[in-house]
């Protein structure tokens, strides 16, 4: 099988070329057309000597995914379903805002960490997404005339991202290097269900991006119900990872927090969450609205007990936000998506 250009790192691409005897600037060129100018095939790359694109096509690709379907929202939001090398299906969203247009990239087919109100990982898991797979969902939406070129992209699709850490730490660089998409740390972001192990790893990375925690309850039992990692990584081993963190300046850590019907949007419940999270220097905590998944039982927490959540975390000097979900109408908004579609063969 011939490997992806875009499974490359930036080192390992010098090092192909020069190993073709091309001079430096040959792997610029490759560059270029992958990540500025979407490029799917070597043949496509005219300004290369064709001899060195007959070199490189003997051994590499430089091919996209297959996009089996796509929904529009009635909001804005688009939802593509793409087919993999291996027929397997993976989501992406793309979601245009004032101001922003931003992906939400899938790491993962499925997910092993079966959070019990996320689609994904009722589902179970698969396998890892390859680098070329992560960054290809970015450039199939940058192809995609009914969408805008992204300004943001998030790491919140399926799977869990620090679960496949070394493709994911090297989409994000690709992602903010000035070579790959030029895309600004302030405006990449990971989000993790919580591996403590993991998240100390990422900070030795020195990567520029933000890095969001899901989570939603700052009581062990409770999370443990939730997010069956917490088991693994309890609160307070999360909070010490979190609070060493090392952020760049004017940046906070994000915590996201669904919240449920009479399970953990309670004055109680805010009053944990604001002690847990008092080590944490800067932070901020995005409150969300649980969004209805088939055969999971739990159910929003009304407006109201959002807002007076929200109020507390404020009193209590925490920046918090409620976040508005988009294409709850396909299936696109937080923990809906999966990759299990009638009429599509896998």
């Amino acid at each position: 099988m011939r490997v992806n250009l875009k499974d490359l790192s930036f080192a390992d691409l010098d090092s192909l070329v020069a190993q073709m005897n091309e001079p430096a600037f040959r792997a610029k060129q490759v560059r270029d057309w992958l990540y500025k100018k979407n490029c799917c095939s070597i043949s496509e790359m005219t300004n290369l000597p064709k001899q060195l694109r007959e070199k490189l096509e003997a051994g590499h690709c430089a091919d996209g995914l297959d996009a089996v379907r796509k929904d529009a929202s009635g909001d804005g939001v688009l939802k593509y379903l793409f087919k993999l090398r291996d027929d397997l299906l993976v989501e992406t969203v793309y979601i245009p805002e004032e101001g922003r247009r931003t992906v939400c990239v899938s790491s993962q087919v499925g997910c092993r960490f079966a959070c019990a109100f996320c689609a994904t990982g009722g589902q179970g898991f698969s396998r890892n997404l390859s680098l070329a797979e992560i960054l290809n969902q970015v450039i199939e939406v940058r192809k995609d005339p009914e969408a805008g070129e992204p300004t943001n992209v998030v790491f919140m699709g399926m799977g869990e991202p620090l679960d496949n850490f070394d493709a994911v730490t090297s989409a994000v660089a690709i992602l903010n290097s000035p070579d790959g998409f030029n895309i600004g740390g302030r405006r990449i972001t990971v989000s993790t269900a919580g591996m403590a192990g993991q998240i100390r790893k990422l900070a030795e990375t020195g990567l520029n991006m933000n890095l969001a925690i899901s989570l939603h309850s700052a009581d062990d039992k409770t999370r443990s119900l939730l997010m069956p990692i917490n088991r693994r990584y309890p609160v307070d081993d999360l909070i010490r990872a979190c609070a060493d963190y090392p952020l760049k300046h004017g940046r906070k850590l994000t915590f996201e927090a669904i919240l449920f019907d009479g399970v953990n949007d309670s004055p109680q419940d805010a009053a944990k969450l604001i002690r847990a999270l008092h080590p944490v220097r800067a932070k901020k905590i995005n409150l969300i609205r649980f969004n209805p998944v088939s055969e999971i039982s739990f159910r929003p927490s009304p407006p109201e007990k959002v807002n007076a959540f929200k109020g507390l975390l404020e009193r209590a000097g925490i920046d918090a936000t409620i976040r508005v979900s988009r294409g709850a109408d396909i299936a696109a908004a937080c923990g809906q998506l999966k990759s299990d579609y009638f009429g599509v063969t896998r």
